[in-house]
């Protein structure tokens, strides 16, 4: 299951992309989208090994304040 992830600050980096979402389970892939300069755009796709896990990241981290920015967590379509 791919999880969609808005409302990223410019600084973060993959590797704390997938520190914050690692904590639910095993992630397959996560890709953070980036300019031309190597800053996040401010969104992400993480792809987890379970659904489940993908659930409970979702629940847990919708809504959660990161640096100062609101994460949007939802389904990728």
């Amino acid at each position: 299951m791919t999880l969609y992830i808005g409302g990223l600050g410019p600084a973060l980096h993959e590797s704390q992309l997938r520190a914050l979402f690692g904590d639910f389970g095993e992630i397959t892939e996560a890709r953070l989208v980036t300019d031309g300069d190597g800053q996040c755009r401010g969104f992400a796709y993480v792809t987890f090994a379970n659904d489940l896990a993908a659930a409970k990241a979702r629940v847990a981290l919708n809504g959660k304040e990161i640096d100062g920015q609101v994460l949007r967590v939802a389904l990728a379509t």
